[in-house]
């Protein structure tokens, strides 16, 4: 009868040591990983909850990438066309200076040059990851420049790009092919420009001869002794149609780039959020599983003690007996 009742609590026993050792080793790997649910195992729907997260983040990051790339060319095409406008402003200042009777032309005329010079060149340096939408060299252009601005997530979880535009006739200010389609170097007519005193005969102004492979036809914005007092009123009429065409182009450009930094900042919001829903969802309370290591252990040493006792009560008995 003792034996039937020893081997019974030897069984017991024997359980919750394996029970506690087992437990023990989970907690263990959940505390050295930090996951309490590391695989389909652990929990299958928590687990695909998680990963499925994991990949709604790595697609938001791809998105906010994309986003920060086309802020890039936005701020740089902004940052040129501020620059140019500072510019167009000089020119026009040292064309009114040429109204004043005995001004050196020669002289205002080598400085409107060398600012004509520096115009050209800040539009051609105006690129970024090799696009640039001031300054145009090939023969065919496109109709549009596209950055992405927005990202949708639709109820099946896809995620769309939303993109917004602005005209190639918009921005491009300087064309080596077609002068006409860029802003500086393509003809104006100054006597449309106010149609109050128009005389219906064309006038033709161009700023910019950057030596296009089609040219503008006018007259390009010069100053000399023999400029007349008309056609100082024209290339001043033509150089504000100038810079209202580009503040107007800036206007857009910091529009568009608001609106890119607003979907950036939400995109890290959003991988933010991902990151805290899954954190709740498979990460393991640290705080919890110390108390769970220290309570297994107890268990586990108490299992081996009672084991031990009742090994040592067992040799006792078959010494008794025997």
């Amino acid at each position: 009868m003792s034996n039937v009742i020893m081997t019974s609590h030897t069984q017991s026993a024997l359980q919750t040591l394996l029970f506690a050792s087992d437990s023990l080793e989970k907690a263990q790997s959940r505390s050295n990983s930090g996951l309490k649910i590391a695989s389909a195992a652990d929990n299958a729907g928590y687990w695909s909850v998680a990963t499925g997260m994991r990949s709604d983040k790595s697609i938001v990051g791809s998105i906010a990438d994309a986003l920060n790339l086309g802020a890039s060319k936005v701020d740089t095409t902004y940052e040129a066309v501020n620059s140019s406008i500072d510019i167009l402003n000089q020119i026009t200042s040292l064309l009114e200076t040429a109204y004043e009777a005995g001004t050196d032309r020669t002289t205002l005329n080598t400085s409107l040059m060398e600012l004509k010079g520096n115009l050209e060149s800040v539009t051609h340096a105006a690129t970024f990851s090799g696009d640039n939408w001031l300054y145009n060299s090939d023969a065919s252009m496109i109709d549009n420049y596209t950055v992405p601005a927005s990202f949708q997530r639709s109820v099946s979880g896809s995620v769309s790009l939303n993109f917004i535009s602005i005209s190639s006739s918009q921005s491009t200010l300087v064309d080596t092919q077609d002068a006409n389609r860029g802003l500086l170097t393509g003809a104006i007519d100054a006597d449309a420009l106010n149609p109050a005193t128009s005389t219906g005969t064309p006038r033709n102004y161009y700023l910019l001869d950057v030596g296009s492979a089609t040219p503008a036809t006018g007259t390009e914005i010069s100053i000399s002794d023999s400029t007349t007092i008309g056609e100082l009123d024209d290339m001043i009429a033509t150089v504000s149609y100038m810079t209202d065409k580009m503040n107007r182009l800036a206007s857009s450009l910091g529009t568009m780039s608001n609106r890119i930094d607003q979907q950036v900042n939400y995109a890290a919001s959003l991988r933010d959020t991902f990151d805290s829903s899954v954190s709740r969802l498979v990460d393991t309370d640290m705080e919890e599983e110390s108390a769970k290591l220290a309570a297994f252990k107890t268990q586990q040493q108490v299992s081996m003690q009672v084991l031990s006792l009742l090994n040592n009560h067992q040799q006792s008995l078959q010494v008794l007996f025997s």
